[in-house]
């Protein structure tokens, strides 16, 4: 018997974008993207029960692939959504998917994520144990 915890379902929340977001071809802007996933990582955190922003941990990222599929045109009070999902972990590590799509689904870019956890006031690396994170019994992620 398969038993499903918070880290098997993807989460997808919206983001809004602003009018400075785009360049001047009327294109979401290439490093928007990168601000967009972040927002992303910070809603599936929340959404798993895990707040950093008073920890003394902090999520870093060790690497970041971005794949740009299609262009974001010019819509200043338009919006996208985020699809983050977990994908795996090592003793130091964990990396994520995430998506952007368009309102109608349309994915307009592909990440994929592998970030840290560094303790904020002693800067030493702090074990990625996101099943102690999430107060998940006996189940290794």
């Amino acid at each position: 018997m398969s038993v499903t915890t918070p880290l098997d379902v993807p989460h997808t929340c919206e983001v809004a974008l602003r009018s400075n977001d785009f360049d001047w071809a009327g294109h979401l802007n290439n490093s928007v993207h990168v601000q967009i996933l972040e927002a992303g990582r910070w809603q599936w955190g929340l959404a798993l029960g895990v707040d950093l922003r008073d920890s003394t941990l902090v999520a870093v990222v060790l690497q970041l692939q971005l794949d740009y599929l299609k262009a974001v045109d010019w819509d200043p009070v338009g919006s996208v959504v985020v699809r983050t999902a977990f994908a795996g972990q090592s003793t130091y590590s964990f990396t994520l998917t995430q998506d952007i799509e368009r309102p109608d689904g349309t994915v307009v870019a592909r990440g994929r994520v592998r970030l840290g956890l560094v303790d904020r006031d002693t800067k030493r690396v702090h074990r990625a144990d996101l099943q102690a994170l999430l107060d998940i019994p006996g189940r290794a992620v």
